[in-house]
């Protein structure tokens, strides 16, 4: 029997028996009693401030995750950094990031602070954790007067969490920047290089070092050409086991640099081992270099825009022609009569030579002067060459014949292409440039009649198109272009079984956008090109394989047939004949 309330109440045996919440302490006397209730209402303050907590968590998570979804305003909170960046970024032309800087540690310490007696260790320890620092350096920056000396700039995140663990309270960590390069090796002899201060000491980072202090650069590469060129050389050097390779794409109506691969490269954000200075070298713009039969392009060009030949003109290129105690002949020659387009389409020397005699030294070396080739390019780039060319008072016939065909003049390829660009875009000279719009409101200069350059872009035309078929890449596109071959010199001589291939080219030829450069370093004879090792077989189809690969992303259609006028017709048939006979 149990007692409620007031009254007693009878329950029978089995029967529920009802309590109230507080009946579990009727049996408690009057002090437990309140000391348990008084714990009980602690219990529930506490659980309802964590109610109250956690609840306020999910609501803020729910705001981040769901009701700014897609403002992301939470994403600048965590991105935020305090550091002021000294340098801006540089962009390619669809505003792509090549080079920008990142935040970073700088560690240093004060040598007053630390004991004499702790030194070693000291050095030994962070030397343990800083990974290119030795013990001797930071010794030697312990024992140094003053009160502050950098120990490691730009540290990692992973070396910051190493030093902060050893706990020295002399060390100070202030903030700094470092440059990185998203795109590794694709910019490295374009983008160049700064300093530990971020001052740049290469290529156009030292060029428009003050102006990237200010604001963004804008370059005129285009990011997707230059992976393209880039890759395709690749491939083919490996192809043709070439020591090297290099290939530029120009806008031959602004000059812009549209890409430009200089291989073999190097990624900028490594250290260089000290066997791979090599590396660093830009073929396009350091290099001067002869081009062999690329250089009939502007031979031609001469004769046919002072007059002195005529497009339907035919030359003698059976015999040998012989200057003082040198006899010079063609390589496969066609011995035969060639007309002036047929010269380029066949690659004579026999032809260009004639071509040179006729038109005179001094008209040779006048017109070449009007493309810049007797000086360095006017870009801001430190790394460019200055060119090699006979001096003018030993101009003279042989040196005429030599430079017919490509030798006794060095240029760089930078300066090659802008000149071709000059021949097709209607006879006008653009300094070449890496900005965009960067020659825009500069003066441009006419170095060829417009006809002279209509005439010269059908000649090349032909030179790719006489006998083209439909598995060619760039069937259906009017490209046109030139090879050439030269020995390479080595210690002052030419070395036989050695060359440099070359290969340039516009398109669309009717009516002229870009041009392509490209240059194979010492490639090998192979069974695919049946041994053969001249441009025709490696640096042509190279450079093929980039234009196919380009056009369609710059927005370049296959069209129907170029009409070609009554000589170039003339010229094809001429050699169509020919090859039937042979």
């Amino acid at each position: 029997m149990l007692f409620g309330k007031k009254k007693e109440v009878f329950y029978y045996a089995g029967q529920e028996i009802a309590r109230t919440p507080t009946d579990k302490y009727k049996c408690l006397d009057a002090a437990t009693r309140g000391v348990v209730e008084k714990a009980n209402g602690r219990i529930t303050f506490v659980m309802v401030v964590f109610g109250l907590c956690f609840l306020a968590i999910i609501c803020r998570l729910f705001q981040l995750s769901v009701m700014n979804y897609h403002s992301r305003q939470f994403i600048p909170s965590v991105l935020k950094t305090d550091v002021d960046f000294a340098r801006y970024n540089i962009l390619d032309r669809n505003g792509m990031i090549l080079a920008t800087s990142v935040p970073t540690k700088d560690l240093s310490v004060n040598p007053r602070k630390v004991k004499p007696e702790a030194r070693e260790s000291v050095a030994k320890n962070l030397a343990a954790v800083l990974p290119g620092v030795t013990e001797n350096d930071i010794m030697k920056k312990l024992l140094s007067p003053g009160s502050f000396r950098y120990i490691k700039r730009n540290i990692t995140p992973i070396e910051q969490k190493d030093v902060n663990w050893l706990g020295y309270y002399f060390l100070e960590e202030t903030n700094g920047e470092k440059r990185v390069y998203p795109q590794g090796n694709l910019f490295s002899h374009l983008l160049g290089s700064v300093d530990i201060d971020n001052h740049g000491t290469a290529g156009l980072e030292k060029a428009y070092d003050t102006v990237l202090q200010e604001k963004d650069l804008t370059l005129s590469l285009d990011l997707s050409v230059q992976e393209i060129v880039r890759k395709t050389l690749i491939e083919n050097i490996e192809k043709f086991k070439a020591e090297g390779g290099m290939s530029i794409v120009m806008d031959v109506n602004t000059g812009e640099v549209i890409a430009s691969v200089s291989l073999p490269d190097y990624n900028p954000n490594l250290p260089l081992d000290e066997n791979d200075k090599d590396k660093l070298f830009n073929k396009a713009t350091l290099g001067a270099y002869e081009f062999g039969s690329v250089f009939k392009l502007f031979n031609t060009a001469m004769g046919l825009d002072s007059g002195v030949i005529k497009p339907t003109d035919s030359y003698d290129a059976a015999h040998a022609i012989k200057i003082g105690r040198k006899t010079f002949t063609d390589y496969r020659g066609e011995n035969r009569p060639l007309l002036v387009p047929e010269i380029l389409i066949h690659s004579s020397n026999l032809g260009s030579i004639r071509i040179a005699l006729k038109a005179g030294y001094k008209r040779q070396k006048e017109f070449l002067e009007r493309f810049g080739f007797y000086k360095p390019l006017p870009i801001p780039l430190p790394e460019r060459t200055r060119t090699q060319y006979p001096h003018a008072n030993k101009w003279a016939e042989i040196t005429s014949a030599n430079v017919a065909f490509g030798y006794g003049i060095s240029v760089s390829p930078l300066h090659l292409i802008s000149a071709v660009s000059a021949l097709v875009n209607g006879g006008y000279y653009h300094v070449p440039t890496f900005l965009k719009d960067g020659n825009k409101g500069k003066p441009e200069y006419q170095v060829v009649s417009e006809k002279t350059s209509e005439m010269i872009r059908h000649m090349m035309w032909g030179v790719i198109n006489w006998n083209i078929k439909p598995n060619n890449p760039v069937y259906g596109y009017a490209v046109g272009g030139k090879t050439g071959t030269a020995n390479l010199i080595k210690n002052g001589r030419y070395v036989e079984g050695t060359s440099r291939t070359s290969f340039v080219s516009a398109f669309p030829m009717n009516e002229p956008k870009y041009a392509v450069m490209v240059t194979l370093e010492n490639p090998k004879r192979i069974k695919e090109t049946y041994n053969f090792n001249t441009a025709g077989w490696n640096a042509k189809p190279t450079g093929l394989q980039i234009i196919a690969q380009i056009a369609p992303y710059l927005g370049i259609a296959p069209e129907e047939p170029w009409a070609q006028p009554a000589y170039m017709q003339r010229a094809i048939e001429a050699t169509y004949k020919a090859k039937k006979r042979w």
